[in-house]
């Protein structure tokens, strides 16, 4: 498959409008990590580099789903050599 699953995904902070979370890369190479979260009918996600995040501006007391994939090194060169030929 192209995208993997993280593991030992963790909570590390939690205050009253953000949540960090750290995890380990899966086994096989990763480039980036895919990060998702929800509330309701609304869905945003972030890239990140690091195996580390701060997710920042949430609701207290609004119950979020969050989800972490890896993203594989080849997809995503594919994904900027596509970039770069649009721009030419």
């Amino acid at each position: 498959g192209v995208n993997q699953s993280i593991r030992n995904l963790s909570v590390t902070e939690i205050t009253t409008s953000s949540i960090s979370l750290n995890w380990t890369e899966p086994l096989g190479n990763s480039s980036f990590y895919r990060v998702q979260w929800k509330n309701g009918s609304s869905t945003l996600n972030t890239s990140v580099f690091e195996k580390t995040t701060t997710i920042s501006n949430l609701t207290a007391g609004v119950r979020y789903g969050i989800n972490v994939t890896a993203v594989r090194r080849l997809v995503h060169r594919q994904v900027e050599f596509n970039k770069r030929n649009l721009l030419q």
